[in-house]
């Protein structure tokens, strides 16, 4: 039969450590101090690591998944602007060639009877992403009566014109009690030059 090398013998460690020596209360703390600081290596160099690799992959994929909502999210709103650009471009297809905000803002101004309280129209074109580009007028009315403003923006927005409104400032006249001066911007979309 074979035998263990000397310092592997449990008896030889025994007795070189003085373990039979001490009382048996150390003893048994001893063997609790050892048993503790063997769980904690354990813990320490398998566990642990495995316990936090698990929580880096789980919140890895709950910031995937969470990404994953964003995406289809992002995915819906492009479907829904497209459906709409594709409705504007088929608005745009049947309105006049010769269409221009600043004629078709000016003719409504003039038809709600407020063209003598506009004090400045200023015409700009934005161009942007895509082949479609904004195209609008801000225009400040001074002196006006809610009436006349009411009446200027049923005429002015039109689906069928793709023309909207997209700011409208209001304040109180400082000269004439019971009349106000507005500051908007009155937008529409117009194809780009070779789209």
């Amino acid at each position: 039969m074979r035998t263990l090398p000397s310092y592997l013998n449990l008896q030889t460690l025994r007795e070189k450590s003085g373990f039979d020596e001490l009382e048996y209360r150390q003893r048994i703390l001893l063997l609790g101090v050892s048993i503790f600081l063997l769980l904690f290596l354990v813990y320490q160099l398998l566990l642990s690591p495995y316990v936090d690799a698990r929580a880096r992959l789980q919140h890895s994929v709950q910031q995937r998944q969470k990404d994953l909502e964003q995406i289809q999210k992002l995915r819906q709103d492009y479907l829904l602007i497209k459906k709409r650009e594709g409705g504007i471009r088929d608005r745009l297809a049947k309105r006049s060639r010769d269409f221009a905000l600043f004629t078709y803002v000016d003719r409504m101004a003039d038809q709600a009877k407020i063209k003598d309280t506009i004090q400045y129209m200023k015409p700009s074109v934005a161009t942007g992403e895509g082949s479609l580009q904004e195209s609008l007028v801000e225009l400040k009315l001074q002196g006006t009566t809610l009436e006349g403003l009411v009446n200027f923006l049923k005429l002015v927005e039109s689906t069928e014109n793709v023309v909207s409104l997209r700011r409208l400032a209001i304040q109180e006249n400082g000269k004439t009690k019971g009349y106000i001066d507005v500051t908007m911007q009155i937008v529409t979309y117009t194809e780009k030059a070779g789209a």
